[in-house]
């Protein structure tokens, strides 16, 4: 009895473990990002450090396979933001309002709404986020 209890721990153990692949990223001195990759590829994306094994209140999900590119405004980091999908793949936005979302296809009227002459805005932070690399760009 006592092994197949040790044998059960070592499971569940071994699975938090598994779903536990996050990494967090430092956007600036007061915005953090964290990208956690779960089982059965999917992603959940929140704009903190995010340590917990329960998912956050606020948060968007899409797969471990996209490509985002995410303009927060500065001042209201936590209701105003815009994300641009690399890939028609699905995303979802849990607890958000605010939010302009741009299929692939919308590639041109992200940038004529958040760029100017290929520059960034102002009071804006943009970065880009390979979920499948695992990389981060500003």
């Amino acid at each position: 009895m006592k092994t197949i209890i040790k044998v059960i721990v070592i499971i569940v153990i071994l699975l938090l473990a598994f779903d536990q692949s996050r990494t967090i990223y430092k956007i600036d001195d007061n915005h953090y990002i964290t990208v956690w990759k779960r089982l059965g590829g999917e992603c959940i994306i929140t704009f903190d450090k995010h340590y917990s094994i329960f998912k956050p209140s606020r948060y968007i999900e899409t797969t471990t396979n996209n490509y985002l590119t995410i303009v927060i405004n500065k001042e209201s980091s936590k209701s105003n933001f815009a994300v641009l999908s690399a890939y028609d793949l699905p995303v979802k936005f849990v607890g958000y309002k605010n939010v302009d979302f741009y299929q692939p296809d919308q590639n041109d009227d992200f940038k004529k709404r958040y760029y100017i002459n290929g520059d960034h805005l102002q009071h804006y932070l943009y970065f880009s986020i390979d979920i499948k690399e695992q990389y981060m760009s500003k």
